[in-house]
């Protein structure tokens, strides 16, 4: 009997040991989880600012390029000498350096598409589903 019992004993040690481990494995994956998130979100967030940024460059340019429209019409105006002309084709070189910013921005935001983060939540319904022993 008190061999059975000894082999009873060390078959529920490493059972034991495990039980002991999973909140310290749960808590390791979580984090990683967490990680993960973070690293997703900040790629994804990254694109978005540099799209957003190119945008703002593009809108002041725009500005600029109108405040050049502006001064074409003045100097038309007031002078009706060739000197519109020199700032007709500068505004028209501005807008289409603004049109240029504002394509290349929407494509780096088109690129960047949604901010939520599908690698992790398709990680972590896979860890859920492991954990409720359906995989």
């Amino acid at each position: 009997m008190a061999s059975s019992s000894a082999r009873q004993s060390a078959k529920k040690k490493p059972f034991l040991s495990l039980l002991t481990d999973v909140p310290h494995l749960v808590v390791q994956l979580v984090r990683a989880e967490i990680e993960l998130l973070k690293a997703e979100l900040a790629a994804k967030l990254k694109a978005a600012g540099i799209g957003i940024g190119l945008f703002a460059i593009s809108v002041s340019l725009v500005i600029f390029a109108l405040l050049l429209l502006v001064f074409a019409a003045v100097f038309a105006l007031a002078l009706l000498v060739p000197l519109w002309a020199a700032a007709l084709i500068s505004a028209g070189a501005v807008l289409v350096l603004a049109v240029v910013v504002a394509g290349v921005g929407a494509a780096v935001i088109s690129r960047a598409k949604s901010p939520k983060p599908n690698e992790t939540i398709e990680s972590i319904r896979a860890d859920i589903s492991v954990l409720r022993g359906e995989k």
